[in-house]
């Protein structure tokens, strides 16, 4: 009985495996996230800027990506922008 149970499991297991395979997408998806790189910092936000102004470079970049939830290279992106708007000012 075992033994019968042991090969209707294995059959039911190739069988899973082949319809998978003609089941299966054709075409091979790349679809990659990529978060949203955030918002310019605007005059709207003056503690950033604030806090660059005082040499904070790094709380700054903490409080960007406090505010609006980005990935630490795109806060560092933005706050350098605003840095370098700053310094052109």
């Amino acid at each position: 009985m075992e033994t019968q149970s042991l090969v209707i499991g294995i059959g039911l297991l190739a069988l899973g495996f082949v319809i998978g395979r003609f089941t299966s997408p054709k075409d091979k998806t790349t679809t990659v996230y990529q978060p949203i790189a955030g918002r310019e910092v605007t005059a709207a936000d003056p503690e950033i800027e604030a806090l660059l102004r005082a040499g904070k470079k790094i709380d700054a970049i903490k409080l960007y990506r406090q505010n609006y939830g980005v990935e630490l290279k795109d806060a560092k992106d933005a706050v350098d922008a605003v840095e370098s708007r700053l310094n052109n000012h």
